[in-house]
């Protein structure tokens, strides 16, 4: 009752749950109650209270993602689990109403991040994601607010990027999509030269710095214990 559907009854999403003439719950034979294939995610019921989000779903990536997997057999966006649609994002039952900003942003980066675990990671990892998470600032980049919540696109193309980068930018010019949010190969379904050749640059750079850092660390630890020793050195031979 505490959920946004909390008003709604059961049949508008689920209709009568009649199958060869039982209706759920079939009491008579309680023993295969719970083995009755029944779809409680088609998203095409959500259209009925939500339709501007379904169709904004229907032109996202999840959509063209999952109308392939007849074509070719699986899913182009895991080889493991079919593309996501309403029901695997939003939980239909518990999902309360009337969150703030970050209460959303925050739960979207883990459902987001269920699929693409690289990209979560990356991002908890980044400015953006910093603030937006650890430290709960609601003007910050949430994954929805650049991908879309529904339509869920890629950032490929660079005039697109830019467009969504102007919304926080405004004085952002087309250089400005080179910074890499997401430094990381994984979950790439087509090959992106130009980004491979950059995250071979951050890693290589990152590495670089570790190494650098470590033999600073090394060096000033070896001066100091050097500098006690020597100290020591000096007060056992006075005496």
């Amino acid at each position: 009752s505490v959920g946004a559907h909390g008003t709604l009854a059961c049949e508008v999403c689920h209709g009568t749950m009649e199958r060869n003439g039982r209706y759920h719950p079939d009491l008579a034979s309680k023993k295969n109650l719970l083995k009755r294939s029944v779809e409680l995610f088609d998203f095409s019921v959500c259209k009925k209270c939500h339709r501007k989000a379904y169709e904004r779903y229907l032109s996202g990536e999840h959509a063209k993602a999952l109308g392939k997997i007849g074509k070719e057999g699986k899913s182009v966006v895991s080889e493991s689990s079919p593309p996501p649609t309403c029901g695997d994002c939003h939980n239909a039952h518990y999902e309360r109403a009337h969150l703030s900003r970050t209460q959303i942003g925050v739960m979207m980066t883990g459902v987001c991040g269920s699929c693409h675990m690289a990209q979560k990671q990356t991002y908890l990892n980044d400015f953006h994601g910093r603030r937006a998470v650890d430290l709960s600032y609601d003007a910050a980049a949430y994954c929805t607010d650049c991908h879309g919540a529904h339509t869920c696109v890629s950032l490929k193309d660079k005039s697109r990027a830019l467009a969504v980068c102007q919304r926080c930018h405004p004085d952002a010019q087309l250089k400005f999509v080179g910074y890499v949010v997401h430094p990381t190969l994984k979950g790439i379904a087509s090959k992106n030269k130009e980004k491979e050749e950059k995250v071979t640059v951050i890693k290589t750079v990152a590495v670089v710095m570790s190494v650098l850092v470590a033999l600073i660390v090394i060096f000033f630890y070896g001066h100091t214990l050097l500098w006690l020793l020597r100290e020591l050195h000096e007060k056992l031979r006075k005496h």
